[in-house]
């Protein structure tokens, strides 16, 4: 065959990787720029200019395998390009390429330095495409192994999710000092069950959180910020954990509480939007199906009256009025009331009962570190067997990310004892106490909203049964229905002598002693809340049901 040495009209292809911004040897304009002017020089006809950003180390370009198309089909019979990398750097475009070079279909291709023609098809096209593709090769080599050692040393060698910035100077991601704020009160809100993905999408949205396109986030752009690790100190990848060397957004008990909400409402109940009726879907009737509630005319008057659904058959029971139920409820929720007074005094024995906390804090840290040097002794052996294969892969991804998140859960638990000491049953003790005295100021004149609420706290197995409400005392407060029914009894039978607390409470006082004794070791340490490791300060002791013996 019989190739002419002047081919009638050329494509000019510039391409420049999206992928290697930081490895660019010229852009599109400054490609063009040069070409054009080897194209005036040698007064070559150009049939099209060609513009591609898409890496060339991988087959699928778009423009480049229509541009070979296009030549196969005789518009053009040449390319004019910056270098040969540019056209190719895979062996698959390669093969394509020199394949039509050498039969003729291409008949030059044209660089600024020299040009190939298709007796260049064998050993010179093959030694330039063994220079692109070698350079992909070890590029690729040098990245992954540039990548897993920032990965090693703590930092996250990925874009930076939303709520982090990349800092130069750190060489990692660090908390965007606006949107981090915004990351942290909705993981604090989604926490608590009561918000979904949509809600979290509109709030981004209010802070100029949105897509690309202007769109607000779907709802598995939610899901994935909400599942990140990354947030809680974790980093995942390719399926490896390590331990990120940043600080954290949000705490790890905090996820964990994100993650429960996310599977509580994976599955939620479809309901539409009704009218208010605030103690709808707390109580079951005796036939097994949930009490509803409707509004009924009577007396010259409009009504709320709550019945059975009967999902479960038929069924007889009667309507009931939500005054009657209120008054019920408020009258079975008396019995864990405490007074203002009372309150006071179970606050103080709170404080008492921090400050002695306080002084164990120490202990705590010594064992926190003492896991922490063990966990790492661990993961150095599991490194080690890894890279001695004595296991395989699936067992020390698997091993490393129990490790990892042990890990981070230790650091958190570290930067909270730093911050908190041993208080952090504080706040859900008077948040405890604070429930008691809003059940002794309950009464039926007060909102049935704020019943409902009461009754979620205290109440369960909540049931309806011929008008009548029943229901049991959730911990901790079954034992304090107990403990305050038998206080109020003591108090009123035996009177004892006035103590320095006895100003306080008219009830309580005459038991100081046995109060203060038993609000330190049973209700300040409920069964919600956690418990110190034994031998510290607020550990909880053998329970013997009285108060300790005076000493003689």
């Amino acid at each position: 065959m019989i190739y002419r040495m002047k081919p009638t009209k050329f494509f000019i292809y510039v391409r420049k990787s999206t992928d290697e911004t930081k490895r660019q040897v010229l852009s599109l304009d400054a490609q063009e720029r040069e070409l054009r002017d080897l194209v005036r020089k040698e007064k070559l006809a150009v049939c099209e200019i060609i513009e591609e950003s898409h890496s060339a180390k991988a087959p699928g370009r778009p423009l480049f395998n229509r541009m070979l198309s296009r030549i196969e089909n005789g518009e053009a019979s040449g390319v004019i390009i910056w270098d040969i990398d540019r056209l190719y750097r895979n062996p698959a475009d390669e093969g394509r390429v020199r394949w039509m070079l050498q039969r003729g279909i291409i008949e030059c291709i044209r660089t600024p330095t020299r040009s190939y023609f298709p007796a260049d098809a064998g050993i010179l096209i093959a030694v330039e495409g063994g220079r692109a593709t070698d350079f992909i090769i070890h590029h690729k080599r040098d990245v992954a192994r540039g990548v897993h050692e920032k990965l090693l040393k703590g930092g996250w060698p990925g874009n930076s999710p939303v709520g982090y910035l990349h800092d130069r100077n750190l060489k990692n991601i660090i908390p965007d000092p606006t949107r981090s704020k915004v990351v942290l009160a909705i993981f604090e809100s989604v926490s608590t069950g009561a918000h979904g993905l949509l809600w979290v999408s509109d709030r981004l949205a209010e802070h100029g959180i949105v897509s690309k396109g202007g769109n607000k986030w779907t709802k598995s752009q939610v899901h994935k910020l909400l599942t990140n690790q990354l947030y809680k100190g974790v980093m995942v990848w390719n399926g490896v954990t390590y331990e990120g060397k940043y600080r954290p957004i949000v705490s790890a008990e905090l996820f964990d509480k994100v993650a429960k909400a996310l599977r509580d409402r994976s599955k939620p109940r479809k309901c539409r939007k009704g009218h208010d009726f605030p103690l709808r879907g707390l109580f079951r009737c005796t036939c097994g199906s949930m009490i509803t509630a409707q509004w009924a005319k009577g007396h010259g008057g409009l009504y709320r009256y709550y019945r059975c659904t009967r999902k479960a058959g038929a069924c007889s029971e009667p309507y009931l009025s939500e005054k009657s139920l209120a008054a019920q409820c408020a009258s079975l929720l008396r019995p864990v009331g405490i007074s203002n007074d009372q309150a006071t005094l179970l606050r103080q024995i709170v404080a008492d009962e921090a400050a002695s906390a306080a002084r164990a804090t120490e202990a705590e840290r010594l064992k926190n570190a003492e896991r922490l040097t063990i966990i790492q002794e661990q993961l150095n052996r599991l490194t080690s067997s890894y890279a001695r294969e004595i296991i395989d892969e699936d067992g020390f991804k698997s091993a490393t990310a129990e490790l990892v998140n042990e890990k981070v859960a230790l650091k958190h638990e570290k930067s909270r004892l730093q911050k908190t000491g041993s208080s952090y049953w504080i706040e859900p003790t008077n948040e405890f106490i604070n429930t008691l005295e809003a059940a002794g100021k309950i009464d039926v004149s007060n909102s049935p909203q704020e019943i409902s609420e009461l009754m979620r706290k205290i109440g369960t197995n909540r049931l309806i049964s011929r008008k009548t409400v029943s229901f049991n005392f959730s911990p901790p407060y079954d034992f304090t229905s107990a403990f305050l029914a038998e206080t109020r009894v003591t108090s009123d039978s035996s009177p004892v002598p006035q103590s320095p607390l006895s100003g306080q409470s008219s009830v309580w006082c005459p038991g100081a002693d046995s109060n203060r004794y038993a609000f330190r070791h049973r209700l300040l340490r409920p069964a919600c809340l956690p418990i110190p490791p034994p031998g510290q300060s607020g550990g909880r002791p053998r329970d013997t049901g009285r108060p300790p013996r005076a000493r003689k």
